[in-house]
């Protein structure tokens, strides 16, 4: 980790070299004032200069770093983020670790909504469609207090197409076991109105996967997603906006046996959906501040059945959820004379879920209320230094056992020697509720009601370049306590307790530069974990993780973007021992031709045809094609 620290050191010491022999030209340039957008789906005002950026280790990963590679949803756009490790699973829900940290302790936003099933605390990336989103934020290590509870592990901010003016939007793609896609979308702007609709259908029979050399169908991957969602906008006038959203996804999909290490299941989803309805506005409040509010709703049912075999004809059981959160958030903006800028947000949710384990047993009802004020003082001590200092007051009320409330803090400086580059140090402290199934499973299953809150501290040291060369990095320290293990009692009962400590340490980097038609851009993670009470590793976190892309573009000729992935070995405590888990490496390509309005492209996934898993029993897929065509029309400015 010394090194670690010297190397970012030594790495912001370039930039500052090369901001102070570029002061001369930022005279006479003069930077422009930037004006910030109201955008009503963001939590927080996004701005064009690093100075304005979190004081967490951000990766934004914007349409234009997107659409070049065809992805269908969200697993195949996060794993170009330093720090995001996709992985595969049990029921097939596909999930992210941030700094090794996965989906159970990061939030999930999707137009600034917080999107996870409450049940288990958890998201499946599957159910964000590529086709509708326009940005994803990525952000680590000490976010802010703004973001709300249960952002322990970072947050991952989806936000959805908004066009400016009027379009449309048709894309048609088959590729590889009779896998199609039909996705239409567009916008109407009127004078004071704006609406975006979108609309998708995907279906596959399944994925091929490489099992000792040979190539074979891997059965009970099948499935059919649609996806419908409408945006609608009103500009009342003085830089106000008022938005009403409706989103809804409903899949059936197989879930494939383990190859390996688990007891055999033959699972189909028969049903899974989410609706998202949310209405709000964000207002201009005095003079530069903003005033943003929101009231949603997210609905989430599905029904999972249980068969004898692999024939899938005999019903062993069917359990079916039936679950929704209805909440609200404020958040503010004001600026207290010339060099304070004080942000509050105020959040309520109100978690309800009913079960039912197979046909004959009775429904369970379970329910959460959350409730979360944080405020944060941003304070420019001078044109190059700025301090930021907060907390939020975090608040369960559990259905059974005690209450829970959490003050977690959050303190920061920023250096900026000029406009383009920062250097920042953050110490933060996060905590993360236990989810509805860790206290009130049955018994036999772990159910704890009086599990406590997992608290983590993060110490980070990172640092922004961006004029000519992207650069970033950051070094960082991440201590959990009273994380949430399942251990067999005295009575050789499982029962989930808070027992655990774990260290997370590492650091990571990110490059982009382009050079004329060819974009380069790469990042790498280090992570050294450590169970402190066992001394192992953490399951399922490479130490290692590099991705990387190469991408030529001619408007005249074509685009070819090539881009993968490699992670390190891993290990995973199964019932049998430790399972050590290889490294792997895929590689994926794609290649697009503009011919007017259209678009025609060919994307290969693990163009080398590898046989990996990124978790022990499931495999991943092996070398798959697609063949599409996009048709797009925009109205002239």
């Amino acid at each position: 980790m010394k090194k670690a620290f010297v190397a970012i050191l030594c790495l912001f010491l370039f930039v500052s070299f090369l901001a102070a022999e570029e002061e001369s030209a930022e005279k006479k340039d003069k930077e422009k004032e930037v004006v910030l957008p109201m955008i009503t789906e963001s939590v927080t005002v996004s701005a064009k200069v690093p100075r304005e950026l979190p004081y967490a280790a951000t990766s934004e990963l914007k349409l234009d770093k997107i659409e070049p590679i065809k992805p269908k949803d969200l697993t195949e756009i996060l794993p170009s983020a330093p720090g995001a490790y996709v992985s595969s699973g049990a029921k097939s829900e596909w999930g992210v670790k941030l700094r090794g940290l996965g989906t159970n302790r990061i939030t999930l936003l999707y137009d600034g909504i917080p999107i996870y099933e409450p049940y288990y605390n958890s998201f499946d990336l599957k159910a964000i469609a590529a086709d509708q989103i326009e940005s994803v934020k990525v952000l680590k290590g000490a976010t802010s207090v703004l973001y709300g509870p249960n952002a322990m592990g970072g947050v991952v901010d989806v936000l959805s197409r908004r066009p400016a003016r009027n379009q449309f939007n048709l894309r048609l793609d088959y590729g590889t076991r009779q896998t199609y896609g039909v996705y239409a979308g567009g916008a109407l702007r009127g004078r004071n109105l704006l609406f975006t609709g979108s609309a998708s259908r995907e279906a596959s029979d399944g994925f091929n996967w490489v099992n000792a050399g040979e190539t074979e169908l891997r059965k009970n991957t099948d499935y059919e997603r649609t996806n419908v969602g409408g945006k609608l906008y009103y500009y009342p006038g003085n830089g106000a906006e008022i938005m009403g959203e409706v989103n809804y996804y409903q899949s059936e999909y197989g879930i494939p046996t383990a190859t390996d290490f688990y007891k055999k299941q033959y699972w189909r989803f028969r049903d899974w959906q989410r609706l998202l309805a949310n209405v709000g506005g964000s207002f201009p409040l005095f003079a530069g501040g903003y005033l943003k509010a929101r009231l949603y709703y997210v609905k989430h049912y599905n029904v999972l059945d249980a068969y004898k075999n692999d024939q899938f004809q005999q019903l062993t059981w069917e359990s079916t959820y039936d679950n929704y959160a209805l909440g609200a958030f404020v958040l503010g903006m004001v600026p207290l004379g010339g060099r304070h800028q004080l942000h509050a947000s105020a959040s309520y949710r109100d978690d309800d879920v009913s079960t039912q384990s197979s046909l004959t047993a009775p429904w369970e009802h379970y329910e959460h209320k959350t409730l979360s004020l944080g405020v944060e003082d941003h304070f420019r001590l001078s044109d190059k230094v700025e301090l930021m200092a907060g907390a939020s007051l975090d608040h369960l009320n559990k259905q059974d056992g005690e209450n829970q409330t959490t003050l977690n803090p959050i303190l920061g400086v920023k250096f900026n020697p000029s406009p383009w580059s920062d250097l920042h140090l953050t110490f933060s402290q996060k905590s993360r509720f236990p989810s509805m199934k860790n206290l009130y499973s049955l018994p036999e299953n772990g159910g704890n009601p009086d599990l406590r809150d997992e608290i983590g501290t993060t110490l980070e040291l990172g640092f922004t370049y961006d004029r000519g060369w992207f650069l970033s990095g950051a070094v960082f320290h991440n201590r959990i306590r009273d994380m949430i293990e399942s251990r067999i009692n005295a009575d050789f009962i499982k029962q989930n307790i808070n027992v655990a400590k774990a260290l997370i340490s590492g650091f990571e980097l990110e490059a982009r530069k382009a050079f004329g038609p060819v974009a380069l851009a790469a990042g790498f993670t280090y992570l050294d974990t450590e169970n402190r009470e066992s001394g192992d590793r953490l399951d399922l976190i490479p130490a290692a993780q590099l991705n990387a892309s190469v991408r030529f573009s001619r408007a005249d000729l074509f685009s070819l973007t090539v881009w993968g992935l490699y992670a390190s070995d891993s290990i995973y405590h199964s019932n049998a021992g430790i399972v050590e888990v290889d490294p792997y490496a895929v590689v994926n390509a794609a290649l697009e031709r503009a011919f007017g309005p259209v678009t025609v492209y060919l994307k290969v996934e693990n163009l080398l045809d590898n046989e990996y898993w990124s978790e022990p029993g499931w495999p991943m897929k092996a070398r798959t094609v697609t063949a599409g065509a996009r048709f797009f029309i925009e109205a002239k400015k």
